[in-house]
């Protein structure tokens, strides 16, 4: 992902370090829901980061996504050095998810073409999720940081030479985990190899059981009210009868 990736950068990753990323969409009975977006970064990664005396949370500027409405967590350690963060951004309807996928992922990212479409029927309601993921041409898309871009030209340094470069190290080091949580509790992960490509199409069909009920309920009452109607007919005709020959 463009924004996730330049943690990568800001990380300066050399070869042996690991980012795990793993996306999760959460998906609501109304086609509104959740992108959830959790990145690990192990204990290489952090030192890295805080080579010279910097601070991860200097280091690692995700000031843009929480400038987009997305709710960052704080960085949190564990005993083996490696660290994590979180970011959560909420969609009201199924028409939302592309645009939230998009601003963390961004023009260089592996999510492409990412949509959610919600089909409700009468006794069901249908999701599908399409897109894909594409690990084959990671780029760390530095040319497309304005800042790093000031700081980098400013030190006279080979810009196309660093992205080639850290697009290699991208590929060596990043993990991709998507998890789709829909209604019902159906969970589908796609985990693509590093290099390659794959679909993300996806769906699940949500059977309505409290419609389905009242329609049962309704159908039960039809039938016991044709077959009061018709037993209360046959009963006035027995009565007629019997007067009739009385």
């Amino acid at each position: 992902m463009r924004r996730i990736l330049i943690v990568v950068v800001a990380c300066l990753l050399l070869a042996g370090c690991k980012v795990d990323t793993t996306l999760t969409i959460d998906v609501d009975d109304d086609g509104s829901g959740s992108v959830r977006v959790k990145v690990a970064l192990d204990a290489d990664a952090v030192k890295n980061a805080e080579a010279a005396g910097g601070a991860l949370e200097d280091r690692v500027r995700l000031g843009d996504l929480r400038a987009a409405g997305w709710t960052v967590s704080p960085w949190r350690r564990a005993q083996d050095g490696s660290a994590t963060v979180s970011l959560r951004k909420g969609f009201a309807n199924a028409s939302g998810l592309a645009g939230v996928v998009a601003e963390v992922s961004g023009n260089d990212g592996p999510l492409r073409g990412v949509t959610l479409e919600r089909d409700q029927g009468f006794l069901s309601t249908d999701y599908k999720v399409t897109g894909e993921a594409d690990l084959s041409a990671l780029t760390a898309g530095v040319a497309n940081d304005p800042e790093l871009v000031a700081q980098l030209t400013g030190q006279r340094v080979d810009l196309a030479q660093i992205d080639q470069r850290l697009a290699g190290q991208i590929n060596e080091a990043f993990r991709l985990r998507i998890r789709f949580v829909f209604p019902g509790g159906d969970v589908t992960e796609v985990e693509p190899e590093p290099g390659t490509k794959v679909s993300l199409a996806t769906s699940t069909t949500q059977f309505d059981t409290t419609r389905a009920l009242l329609l049962a309920g309704a159908v039960v009452l039809g039938v016991a009210g044709v077959f009061l109607v018709v037993r209360g007919e046959v009963r006035g005709r027995r009565r007629r009868r019997g007067r009739a020959a009385g």
